[in-house]
């Protein structure tokens, strides 16, 4: 896998997450005297991750105990990609320890991943679909689960959207011991699901388009963004010019989807705070990733014009039945 190296812009991010960049011949320069190999408890499955979704399966996780540097058992994600596949860079993206303790956890995991504790020992966590981080979107290939003085390391060599049960090693109790900190460790992947693009005119001739993925390099500076269902989705909409790029955010796009008798709708509306801004021609993409790549604005499947709006307007609303929608 490749490596990661970049700067992340949230501060929460920066603290839950670094490079995994590590030269693995000093991984190891002091190892724990530790007891290591397959541990208990066994995970539960990701039984709760939606079906279909990318890293969808049952089988429940054996976690290991791996050796590392530090004697107090803490590990890291390098020693998990060291141990594992024999590569301290192993992983896309590292995340660090985050402490855990009556009042909960004193960080934050990324948007979209979701981690609850129970009994304050078993950790389960689940993402609809692949998170955002930086630029990119990622999976769960690692959980290391530290308590007392030992972690247990639940290792998803493709990936995972989700997994339950998960705890520290069984200490003299016989039980495991109550969770001390949590890491998680981060691969690549491809959102499933829908995305959303826009090309909007203005009435003065100037243009806009959407912000996020895929900006750079297209020749209208425009991105695509992936869709969550039961959420708020809410886009940035950018000035844009060719030859100056982006100018800055000059509005928002907003989308939802929602049920009207046996139809299931998509409504998507981009709208400004200037009163002076008024719409001309606009072109939606709503549909999969692999259907927009590639495809001219001129070619999107929803245009205002033909879906008999107003030439002009201060606001779009595009309301889409899903079944006119191409996956």
């Amino acid at each position: 896998m490749k490596k990661l190296i970049y700067l992340l812009a949230s501060l929460f991010i920066i603290a839950a997450v670094v490079s995994c960049e590590k030269d693995d011949q000093s991984v190891f320069l002091k190892k724990a005297d530790v007891e290591t190999g397959p541990s208990y408890p066994v995970s539960d499955g990701p039984d709760g991750i939606p079906m279909g979704l990318e890293g969808d399966n049952n089988d429940g996780i054996v976690p290991e105990i791996i050796e590392g540097g530090n004697k107090g058992g803490n590990r890291t994600c390098e020693d998990v990609g060291w141990a594992f596949k024999g590569d301290s860079s192993w992983f896309d993206l590292c995340g660090v320890k985050i402490d855990y303790n009556d009042d909960g956890f004193d960080g934050e995991f990324p948007n979209g991943l979701n981690v609850i504790v129970t009994d304050g020992t078993f950790v389960s966590f689940r993402m609809d679909n692949c998170i955002m981080i930086g630029d990119k979107y990622y999976k769960v290939g690692a959980v290391i689960v530290k308590g007392s003085n030992a972690a247990n390391v639940y290792f998803y060599p493709e990936g995972t959207m989700g997994d339950s049960g998960l705890a520290s090693p069984v200490n003299a109790s016989g039980k495991p011991a109550g969770l001390s900190n949590l890491s998680f460790c981060f691969v690549e992947c491809e959102p499933s699901g829908l995305v959303i693009a826009l090309k909007t005119y203005f009435s003065d001739g100037s243009w806009a388009v959407s912000g996020g993925l895929g900006i750079e390099g297209h020749s209208l500076h425009m991105g695509y963004n992936l869709y969550y269902y039961n959420g708020v989705n809410e886009f940035v909409l950018n000035r844009a010019t060719i030859t100056g790029g982006i100018i800055g955010p000059v509005g928002t796009i907003s989308a939802r989807d929602y049920w009207e008798g046996p139809v299931h709708y998509m409504e998507v509306i981009i709208d400004t705070e200037d009163s002076n801004i008024l719409f001309g021609n606009s072109f939606l993409y709503v549909g999969s990733l692999a259907g927009y790549t590639g495809r001219s604005h001129t070619a999107f499947p929803f245009r205002s014009e033909a879906m008999g709006m107003e030439p002009i307007s201060a606001q779009r609303i595009f309301t889409i039945p899903f079944s006119e929608i191409i996956y």
